[in-house]
């Protein structure tokens, strides 16, 4: 099947219609734009948008203001339909931000612009070429830029969402109707601590791969401790594909069908002592440092008293992510330095050295020079407590895992829907299964939170896309049907298309912890051939490795 511009809603093909009243088009001048006259906002250019429905693209600054930190300013780009469906949906942002863009769902962005949806953008704040610089947080003479690092954590989304429907309201003569926030990884952090903190600024929110805890960091840096032990122990591409055929070998099947996906990594009993070379070392086998290194990348952190801090990652897709955000693409140059890659942590370091590198002398220790690797964490999994206290200290106002206040916004009507792929090398998903775990145990039964937020679980995806497995499906249609139509949904389809737009697999993706199961008979790459069924397969030693039986709410 050729890849059309298709719309998907709640897993069914539809043709862009609009279901508000529509509005007059927006006169898209600058003249006009600035005559909108919106107090803090400046208006720097106004321009047709060059894909989508007919829109005028709106850019600018807004004065991020609050009592909570000294004022800033975030940019912005706000998308003004010709034809606007009642309908405002703010996009997250990825990373450490610093560029006006969206890290969200294809599919949302797509459909949203299609569909005559007033949207939004923000740089989160301050100005930065690469999303991995959090030099931002501190100001030239070192001290702490406050307003900057308020803005990333929470401020600057909040601030141009209120922009943004009030710029709605000025085109259009009415506040939109509803309004959702997509946004995956930092994205998903962002919907996390828009519903937690800022709950009556959006009717739903959709969190995709969430960075939920900035002390995420302390688990990153726990793998990179044990891939820079030695020499040997790096994880480099050559080694890449023998893993993979490993962990294939082992848990493809568990889901009771061989198709090269994994259904629930959780299930699967991968060891990697099994890959040790036992003659001569070649790409075919790992070092003992090697398979020490990818032990400890399933392996839970814990507090040195036995609280878990973050999960393991899940065995999937080494052949697709591993190297650009953990493994590296090169041999570190010098495995005992601070910046074992050189260049101040940035490239040619995987992106998660960078990420947590800058993260902790930024944004913790507050502090350029810091070497991250003096921070304490043993390789064998655990870290001091008050290394946790003290990261939690810094980062907990940027944190969307409130537990308590994510109940409140589920408690007032509002609804959220979660995704993360199972192939995720920069955040586990793990986290992501375990907080929605916790969320059960305190709504008291998965019937009780399915009124109010599920998640899908996406097999053979990797950070927010692509890998092997289907990575194409609609979200905001989804959220859009629950909130307005009261259609909750119970599966979402996916679907995987060649460069060429080919559509080549298809299946559903099912509301956890029911997973996708095959019928035995038909074409694994049909969609009609699987159904979501509650099928436990258990916790195999990954899943007891990454500390899904460790008893208690995470320490964030």
């Amino acid at each position: 099947m050729k890849r059309m511009r298709v719309l998907l809603r709640g897993g069914l093909a539809v043709s862009p219609v609009f279901l508000a009243s529509a509005a007059t088009a927006f006169d898209c001048t600058l003249e006009s734009a600035r005559d909108l006259g919106l107090p803090g906002v400046t208006v720097t250019a106004a321009a047709p948008a060059e894909s989508g429905a007919p829109a005028c693209l709106v850019s600018g600054t807004a004065v991020t203001s609050d009592d909570t930190a000294p004022d800033g300013e975030a940019r912005f780009e706000i998308r003004l339909p010709d034809d606007w469906n009642g309908r405002f949906a703010m996009f997250g942002n990825g990373g450490l931000a610093g560029r006006v863009r969206a890290s969200a769902n294809a599919v949302d962005v797509e459909y949203a612009n299609d569909t005559g949806y007033v949207t939004a953008m923000t740089d989160l704040g301050h100005v930065a070429e690469s999303s991995v610089d959090a030099r931002f947080a501190l100001n030239s003479d070192g001290t702490p830029n406050e307003a900057a690092v308020a803005d990333y954590y929470y401020r600057a989304s909040h601030v141009i969402t209120e922009t943004a429907k009030a710029m709605a309201e000025a085109a259009y003569g009415r506040a939109p109707d509803h309004s959702y926030l997509t946004g995956c990884s930092t994205g998903g952090r962002m919907a996390q601590v828009a519903a937690t903190r800022y709950p009556d600024d959006f009717d739903g929110v959709i969190s995709g791969a969430p960075f939920m805890d900035i002390s995420s960091m302390l688990k990153i840096q726990h793998f990179q401790i044990n891939q820079l032990l030695s020499p040997d122990a790096q994880l480099l591409p050559a080694k890449l594909p023998a893993i993979e055929a490993a962990v294939l070998a082992s848990c493809d099947a568990v889901d009771g069908v061989t198709d090269g996906l994994i259904q629930d990594p959780a299930a699967c009993s991968f060891e990697p002592e099994t890959l040790v070379c036992t003659g001569a070392e070649d790409d075919s086998c790992l070092t003992g440092a090697q398979a020490k290194a990818l032990r400890a990348y399933f392996t839970a952190l814990h507090t040195d008293d036995g609280q878990l801090v973050y999960p393991g990652y899940a065995p999937v897709l080494f052949d697709s992510g591993f190297s650009l955000f953990q493994g590296g693409k090169e041999p570190a140059l010098d495995v005992n330095a601070a910046e074992p890659w050189g260049n101040d942590g940035f490239d040619p370091a995987p992106i998660e050295w960078s990420f947590s590198d800058h993260i902790v002398q930024y944004l913790v220790k507050q502090d350029p020079t810091y070497n991250v690797r003096e921070l304490g964490i043993s390789p064998d999994g655990t870290v001091p407590r008050a290394v946790v206290e003290e990261f939690v200290a810094m980062t907990e106002a940027g944190n969307g895992s409130d537990l308590t206040a994510t109940q409140a916004f589920l408690d007032s009507g509002k609804k959220m829907i979660l995704y993360h792929g199972w192939g995720d090398h920069a955040l586990s998903p793990f986290r992501t299964t375990r907080f929605v775990d916790d969320l059960i145990r305190r709504e008291g039964s998965e019937e009780a939170l399915s009124d109010k937020a599920r998640l899908f679980m996406v097999p053979g995806m990797g950070h927010c896309r692509g890998g092997a497995g289907p990575d194409t499906f609609n979200t905001l249609a989804a959220l859009e049907a629950w909130v307005e139509e009261g259609r909750a949904p119970d599966m979402l389809t996916a679907r995987k298309f060649d460069d060429e737009g080919v559509e080549t697999r298809a299946m559903p993706l099912c509301a956890y912890p029911a997973r996708a199961v095959h019928d035995g008979t038909g074409d694994v790459n049909l969609a009609e051939s699987w159904s979501c069924q509650n099928a436990s397969l258990g916790i195999g030693s990954v899943g007891i490795s990454a500390g899904l039986l460790t008893g208690g709410e995470p320490t964030q």
